[in-house]
């Protein structure tokens, strides 16, 4: 009766299992990661709710290409024209979103 021990003890457990909720552990949120980077505006989208850049390589992300960027706010890209050269900083969001944090002309 020994050896069984354990097993009775498991499945004990287990049927006691189902009527006790697991436990909720919160997880900390994770900081987006920020890139710098520099480029040329291409295009803006409807309202200037988006804006693509062709970008120089990004070290540590990706190399260059054109990429479609959120403003953090509209405001931040009402001085800009297509065919601006610019310095940014955006961060990569959990959800896919790459946000422009800041923007300058170079």
């Amino acid at each position: 009766m020994l050896r069984r021990a354990p097993l009775v003890v498991l499945l004990a457990c287990l049927g006691a299992g189902a009527a006790i909720a697991p436990l909720s552990v919160p997880v900390p949120a994770q900081a987006a990661e920020r890139w710098e980077a520099r480029g040329v505006i291409e295009r803006f989208g409807a309202e200037r709710k988006s804006v693509s850049i062709a970008h120089e390589a990004i070290p540590g992300y990706m190399g260059a290409m054109t990429m479609s960027f959120e403003p953090k706010n509209t405001e931040q890209l009402a001085r800009f024209a297509i065919g601006d050269r610019v310095s940014f900083t955006f961060t990569d969001t959990d959800d896919g979103r790459r946000v422009i944090e800041s923007i300058t002309k170079r």
